[in-house]
């Protein structure tokens, strides 16, 4: 077939694919650029609600009619487990002869009673003064959450980059927003359902093998009450960190914040990664509380164990505990049962006594000295 490009129609032809080029390459750029321009502004939106959720839809009212019905509701079903609890510890230590493990069973049903009693107002007052410090915290770097968070994300900023990198950053902007607001939903639907839990939390003090269950409670509690300040910091310190804004110090002027290109991308990525750390916060605070805990208990009981006067304390406690017993059996089972426990406590220090002297006897008897016998004819020499 015949080629038509050739001589002066090949001017015409190369316009007319140099123009369907230059068309398809800005009808792409125009898609792209819809879809990236889109990717942003829904993460501006996703990410206005999940920070104004911090203080709005995520605040805990623990003092409301319904969530203390509920509470009455679970501590009634709670004192039948407290009373199975209390006898299988009182079982346990009459079996084993442990009369301390009595003592822990009447302190544990201490703790159960007192501690399902202040749980839900002492947690209601840590709530409302972890508000009060998270606000402190905003108000002395003059700024919300939202603000600070703002100096990160800016939006204007990164439509100005290029469409692969609005479509990628506004797809991990969207599921940080979003994973953001379900750590704060998460947080407080949790906090509702522990805090319901706790008298059977503390109910586990009444036995030995349970006790660890107020001690995760506790922990649980403190991790997600806690979180809230790790988030605020993580965005209201970052940003002073970051950017250079915060409290003004006076006489110094406040930095100006980069505007567009490469600053408003680099910014964009220290906020994506402060976002990380706000969404792990809860889980943060948790291996914190949980870490600290462990070393401070650690430490105690070293300390303890090498004190001289705990020592001392602890030999005259089973000193007072034998001497107890002996009390409790001489007032039980009468004088003629005490004094068989003598009976049996001297045969004890007999046989101990006559174990000891077999024990010397068993040892090598030292033989005598001899002294020197003079010979015979010495002997009648001087006869």
């Amino acid at each position: 077939m015949a080629d038509v490009c050739i001589g002066p129609a090949a001017f015409v032809c190369n316009l007319s694919s140099g123009a369907a080029g230059a068309a398809q390459g800005a009808a792409s750029d125009y898609v792209l650029g819809g879809l990236g321009g889109s990717f942003i502004s829904g993460a501006a939106q996703l990410g206005e609600m999940a920070l104004a959720a911090l203080d709005a839809t995520t605040s805990i009212d623990l003092g409301a009619s319904w969530f203390s019905a509920n509470v009455a509701v679970v501590a009634a079903i709670t004192l039948p487990v407290l009373v199975g609890l209390f006898v299988i510890q009182v079982l346990t230590s009459v079996l084993r002869h442990e009369p301390g493990g009595l003592v822990r069973a009447v302190v544990g049903v201490g703790k159960a009673v007192l501690g399902a009693t202040i749980a839900l107002g002492v947690t209601q007052l840590v709530l409302t003064a972890v508000d009060e410090i998270c606000r402190y915290i905003a108000a002395a770097a003059g700024m919300t959450v939202a603000e600070a968070a703002a100096r990160f994300f800016d939006f204007a900023a990164l439509a100005q980059i290029a469409p692969a990198l609005q479509l990628l950053l506004g797809l991990a902007l969207m599921l940080g927003f979003i994973l953001l607001w379900g750590v704060l939903l998460f947080r407080k639907a949790a906090l509702i359902l522990i805090v319901v839990f706790a008298p059977i939390a503390f109910a586990g003090s009444a036995w030995d093998q349970t006790r660890v269950w107020t001690r995760r409670w506790l922990e649980l509690v403190a991790a997600l009450v806690f979180s809230k300040v790790v988030i605020v910091v993580a965005f209201v310190i970052g940003a002073s960190a970051f950017t250079g804004t915060g409290p003004t110090v006076p006489g110094h002027a406040e930095p100006a914040a980069g505007a567009g290109g490469l600053a408003g991308l680099s910014d964009a990525l220290v906020g994506l990664l402060l976002l990380a750390i706000a969404i792990w916060a809860p889980w943060l605070t948790w291996r914190f509380v949980h870490w600290s805990g462990m070393e401070a208990a650690a430490t105690m009981h070293s300390a303890v164990a090498a004190n001289p006067i705990s020592k001392v304390a602890r030999g005259t406690a089973t000193t007072g505990r034998y001497a107890a017993q002996q009390a409790v059996m001489s007032s039980v089972l009468g004088p003629g049962a005490a004094a068989a426990g003598a009976a049996r406590g001297a045969a004890g220090s007999g046989a101990a006594s006559g174990a000891a002297a077999a024990n010397v006897a068993h040892l090598p008897t030292p033989r005598p000295a001899t002294r020197a016998v003079p010979p015979a004819g010495s002997a009648k020499e001087q006869r």
